[in-house]
């Protein structure tokens, strides 16, 4: 559960049925869904009608990252992915993301990862905090 502030979260996934799961999970935390979107594009045209999320999580989409990011370089990402490789994960690092989940990791792992970057941290999942502590230690 989050601490009482309602954090607005956009959810963008191609996939709907799983992007409904998130949703779910969300939405019983406490947060509010601020939009959904299934790419890029439908994401920006949604920004630029509603504003910016607090926290944007993006399933498996590098292209919409990059996208997302280039416009908009403070907007709070979070990758949710299952790609746990060096390359895969210092690749969307270097996109600015905020944050990286691996779908494979605790289910509660998106509500607390949502929590850290509506608070101005990063979240890594465990499974590549080494990785993303070594990148960012190269850009200090």
């Amino acid at each position: 559960m989050n601490n009482g502030n309602i954090i607005r979260v956009a959810v963008i996934n191609y996939h709907a049925q799983l992007r409904d799961i998130s949703v779910k999970q969300l939405e019983n935390a406490g947060f509010n869904i601020f939009f959904q979107a299934d790419n890029g594009q439908q994401a920006l045209e949604k920004i630029t009608s509603d504003g910016l999320p607090d926290v944007c999580i993006v399933e498996e989409d590098f292209a919409t990252t990059k996208l997302l990011l280039e416009k908009y370089p403070d907007l709070n990402v979070l990758i949710s992915s299952m790609d746990d490789d060096e390359r895969s994960v210092k690749d969307m690092l270097k996109t600015g993301v905020s944050g990286y989940i691996l779908k494979y990791a605790d289910p509660n792992e998106i509500v607390t990862a949502v929590n850290a970057l509506n608070g101005g941290k990063k979240y890594f999942s465990v499974g590549i905090s080494g990785i993303a502590k070594e990148y960012l230690k190269g850009q200090s």
